[in-house]
């Protein structure tokens, strides 16, 4: 083999390994769970991504319930909802602030959004939603 095909091959690997290295390495922050969580109508999803203090004044239930209620209304009248993780920054105590854009379509082509800015703890857990 020609050491100039050698040489393309061995860099055509290295690329492809780091690709796959930072595909695996980036999961999901409990935020964008969160947040898959309220595109995906799943209470107890979303309640698991709170932080523990959060948790304790919002029961589960309570949550679901909630949730249960939206699942109805836009089964009902068809409306999807998708979620876009706009940007994230450092807080300087940890943690983050993350921004997504919730997008809602209903079948006769009208939209709506809705913006939310989520604090996380330096642990991930979310802390607040706005």
């Amino acid at each position: 083999m020609h050491p100039i095909v050698l040489v393309n091959v061995a860099l055509t690997l290295v690329v492809a390994g780091a690709a796959y290295w930072r595909m695996a390495s980036s999961e999901p922050t409990p935020a964008d769970v969160f947040m898959q969580s309220v595109a995906a109508e799943d209470g107890a999803l979303g309640w698991s991504q709170l932080c523990p203090t959060v948790q304790a004044q919002l029961p589960v239930d309570v949550l679901e319930q909630q949730t249960q209620q939206l699942r109805t209304s836009h089964a009902e009248s068809g409306v999807t909802l998708t979620i876009n993780h706009v940007g994230d920054w450092p807080r300087t105590s940890g943690g983050e602030i993350r921004v997504y854009v919730a997008t809602e379509q209903a079948p006769d082509g009208s939209t709506g959004q809705k913006t939310y800015v989520l604090q996380t703890e330096a642990s991930g857990c979310v802390e607040s939603v706005q």
